[in-house]
């Protein structure tokens, strides 16, 4: 993902929690996020630059990186009712 498409209200709000981050060797870091729902796992990674500004992000689905078109926030939404 080019663009952060959930703030981390909306992911607390959509009952994400945050997992273990870790720093990154040009001195960024990223911040993890999971959601457990009916035996399936939505996982929201973004990473920053060590300014704090969003670099870039991916979301999984039960082990699967999502790929093709951008995601929205719609997209996540949708996952999680489907979920």
């Amino acid at each position: 993902m080019k663009k952060q498409i959930l703030t981390i209200s909306e992911l607390k709000e959509f009952g994400f929690q945050e997992k273990q981050g870790d720093t990154l060797e040009d001195g960024g870091f990223y911040r993890w996020w999971v959601l457990y729902k009916n035996d399936c796992e939505l996982h929201i990674t973004h990473q920053y630059h060590k300014n704090k500004k969003f670099e870039t992000g991916y979301v999984e689905f039960n082990g699967e990186t999502l790929k093709g078109r951008e995601l929205t926030a719609n997209d996540v939404k949708f996952l999680i009712e489907l979920m």
